[in-house]
């Protein structure tokens, strides 16, 4: 297997000579290539900038061709060293490696080799290895960064003088305890005491109180511990000695506890960090809307931070390709206020996609930090954080922020995909209804209408041979008129519907006697009813009920005419009121074959009755839907139930309260 060329880089402002030189030689030969790139763990003040700049050199290699390979290690040249020995064990013919070398200056350049030097030394003879020179070498972190030294606080002052204090006291205790023979020979165990003190403040406060404590030992010991007592001095070679041994171990027991309290403080912070992330992804997972997920980030983002965060949404959907004009950007929260060089590196950030703002070579002057939200297929919009003036960052603040950017650009992604499939059920449910519609309309609505026109057709062929008596008048007569209200009862449903779902239907409730809405349905039910007995009961002298009279005998209307369309024709209907507890009940009872279980929550659905073996029952399947929302626009609502003793049991309930009833009786 050929590789070809290997190019090995690192985080350097210059390791792009490096890239250059390896793709004009794989232009030459038309090789292939690989990209080593070589991150270190904890490579101080300005990562995230370097970082992101080979990320940028690294997509260009791949366009190029190039396959890239990204470790993120301790040592970069053992790292490197082990890669290549590793693609040369499996079997892989590297012919050409370009590495870039920085020129070293000082001791340690005549102690330690060039990661460049040594793989020349490992694999000079083994393939052809060609070293870039670069200028300048990466800026290394201080010691005081290393050691995470941060603002001097009270704490870090009063810390030690109370454990040096406490030391003291352990000391005299000791003296008190011992004679005084004992206490001149066991002196190197005062001297511990107070070193002990050292280590404690070092683990627990860091270096800078470790470096106090260390001084202020020194100081007690000499003196009260070291002749002459009473007084600074250092009267021989021996007390210098013994002081500046025991001033050495201290300081540097103290860099070793900063140290240690260092590395613990980073750990914590990645944790916590990390815990964060995992409970801003938990918590946006059900998020439905943008809307949600934006408000559930501003507050997890802002609490994770501690800084003031924004998100901006180009308003300009025609904005997700790259322009040089100024973009009108939705931002959230409302109330967040951007100077002009803000505005600026915000535009700066969109049209270049890339970080602008604070710590970054875009929008220099601005105090915040933005960057961009998208997905390899689209962008969202800008993610920016304000960082606060004498705010102190870590190297993974920045890479910190590019995992939150990925993840809201991912969660909105999410969100739209969503959205889409939900209009998308939507439409074809909508689709459904109104071929459902379309089928009730062709057969239901057509019925009535053949009837009517047979009936007038016949009525006037009779008429003009002179031919029909008054009985066929009257029959076809009634014949048509029956169709004709049958039809009239449909498409009133229907408007209903339609005007119920739209709002436009305003509900005016008032006070109305509930024998009125049944006097009036029996009126119009007349003659569809053919005779049938409707046996009304209950005792409701005084009663009077908070309703929309108008829409309550509509529904009425449409459970009555239910009540004799599924029941048999010698069979009477039953209609009840009464009022119990603080509620006023219809009650309309029918003795047809009940409803199946398995429908009883069903039959309230639009369209129901169209997907049953009832479609030979005239009907659009719209009465029972208008009825349940009619019944809970007023406040009440309609159940039904299957009767002990046959058939079934509507129930239309209405709010009645006793101060309708103290109105009813006045």
């Amino acid at each position: 297997m050929s590789l070809d060329v290997l190019v090995c880089v690192n985080g350097h402002p210059r390791s792009h000579m490096v890239v250059d030189a390896a793709l004009k030689k794989v232009q030459e030969t038309g090789s292939s290539w690989r990209v080593l790139y070589v991150d270190l763990v904890d490579s101080g003040p300005g990562h995230t900038r370097r970082h992101e700049r080979t990320m940028r050199l690294l997509e260009r290699a791949a366009s190029a061709g190039a396959e890239v390979v990204h470790l993120e290690v301790a040592d970069s040249g053992t790292a490197k060293i082990d890669y290549i020995q590793a693609c040369l064990d499996a079997g892989e013919i590297i012919s050409h490696i370009f590495i870039g070398q920085v020129v070293e200056t000082g001791l340690s350049s005549f102690f330690k080799s060039s990661p460049a030097d040594r793989i020349l030394r490992r694999f000079g003879n083994l393939t052809q290895v060609t070293v870039v020179p670069l200028e300048g070498g990466l800026a290394k972190p201080s010691l005081w960064t290393r050691l995470n030294i941060d603002t001097i606080s009270w704490e870090a002052v009063v810390a030690p003088v109370v454990a040096v204090a406490g030391a003291f006291l352990a000391a005299e205790c000791v003296r008190a305890m011992l004679p005084m023979i004992m206490h001149r020979i066991n002196m190197h165990n005062i001297a511990l005491i107070f070193l002990l003190a050292c280590v404690i403040v070092s683990l627990r406060y860091g270096l800078l109180s470790a470096l106090i404590a260390s001084a202020l030992s020194f100081g007690v010991i000499n003196y009260f511990y070291v002749v002459p007592v009473g007084q600074f001095n250092l009267s021989t070679m021996t007390d210098f000695i013994n002081i500046a041994i025991y001033l050495g171990a201290a300081i540097i027991v103290s860099f070793m506890g900063g140290h240690v309290r260092a590395s613990v403080e980073n750990a914590r912070l990645k944790e916590r960090r990390s815990r964060a992330l995992y409970d801003i992804h938990q918590l946006t997972a059900g998020a439905d809307s943008k809307h949600q997920v934006l408000e559930i980030l501003d507050r997890e983002v802002h609490k994770l931070f501690n800084m003031e965060v924004a998100f901006f949404l180009p308003q300009d959907k025609s904005a997700e390709v790259s322009d040089k004009a100024g973009v009108v950007f939705s931002q959230y929260p409302t109330d967040t206020h951007l100077e002009d060089k803000d505005l600026l590196a915000l535009q700066k950030c969109w049209n270049q996609g890339q970080t602008a703002g604070f710590g970054a070579m875009l929008g220099i002057g601005s105090s915040w930090r933005f960057e961009m939200m998208g997905t390899g297929q689209k962008r969202y919009g800008v993610f920016g954080v304000k960082i606060p003036i004498k705010a102190r960052l870590d190297a993974g603040f920045g890479q910190l922020m590019n995992s939150m950017t990925d993840h809201v650009a991912a969660t909105l992604e999410r969100v739209e995909l969503m959205n889409e499939m939900t209009d998308s059920r939507f439409r074809e449910e909508r689709e459904k209804l109104r071929s459902m519609l379309l089928s009730s309309v062709s057969h239901d609505l057509k019925t009535p209408l053949a009837s009517i026109i047979g009936s007038v057709s016949v009525l006037r062929s009779l008429r003009k041979s002179g031919r029909i008596t008054d009985e066929q008048e009257d029959t076809l007569t009634e014949t048509a008129l029956d169709e004709a209200q049958r039809l009239d009862s449909f498409i009133t449903n229907i408007l209903s519907m339609t005007r119920i779902e739209s709002g436009e239907i305003e509900f005016s409730n008032s006070s109305h006697d509930p024998k009125e809405p049944v006097r009036t349905v029996l009126k119009a039910l007349r003659s569809r009813l053919k005779g049938r007995e409707v046996q009304v009961t209950g005792d409701t002298d005084n009663v009077h009920v908070m309703m929309d009279a108008m829409m309550t005998t509509q529904v009425l209307q449409n459970i009555v005419d239910n009540a004799a369309k599924y029941s048999p024709a010698d069979t009477e209907i039953e209609l009840s009121m009464e009022v119990a507890g603080d509620n006023f009940y219809y009650h309309v009872r029918d003795h047809g074959p009940g409803i199946p279980k398995n429908m009883l929550t069903r039959v309230f659905d639009k369209y129901e009755r169209l997907n049953k073996t009832d479609s030979q029952v005239a009907g659009t399947g719209l009465g029972l839907a208008i009825a349940k929302s009619v019944m809970r626009a007023q406040g009440g609502d309609v159940t039904v139930n299957n009767h002990e003793e046959g058939g079934a049991i509507f129930t239309l309930k209405f709010p009645y309260n006793s101060r309708e009833r103290m109105e009813a009786a006045q």
